[in-house]
């Protein structure tokens, strides 16, 4: 209604699905974030480590660049909450959490490298279960 999204887009976005996810408590949190401004969307990210920790077949200390961008984190009592919207079609919150286990503990440790706080919470959100998974 607002014009923030453009209309061909708007057409690709479940309404329901969405107030939905407004309306859960984790939802209501970054609210409250958003509210005192320590809401962070979108945010591109590179970090360095060595192959050997990157990829379990090297035994390289060659560093290699990771990056990626972090859908949403908050700030909450001087701690980090990872968020990350998954759209897969999956049949419960393990398979989604099995999927996704590494790529969040990358960008915890993304987090905790730039901010110097400590993430205490990872969370999807499953727009197909429409429930969060904690990781």
């Amino acid at each position: 209604e607002q014009g923030k999204i453009e209309k061909d887009m708007a057409s690709l976005v479940s309404l329901p699905a969405l107030l939905k996810f407004i309306k859960t408590p984790l939802g209501l949190r970054m609210h409250r974030a958003a509210c005192r401004e320590k809401l962070y969307k979108e945010k591109p990210f590179v970090m360095g480590k060595s192959a050997r920790e990157a990829l379990e077949e090297s035994n390289s200390d060659e560093i290699v660049l990771i990056q990626g961008i972090i859908d949403v984190f908050f700030e909450e009592e001087d701690e980090i909450v990872l968020l990350d919207y998954k759209t897969d079609s999956v049949q419960n919150g393990k398979e989604l959490s099995d999927r996704y286990r590494t790529q969040m503990e990358l960008y915890q440790e993304a987090v905790e490298r730039a901010l110097g706080k400590r993430v205490k919470e990872k969370v999807l959100y499953s727009f197909c279960l429409g429930e969060s998974v904690i990781l």
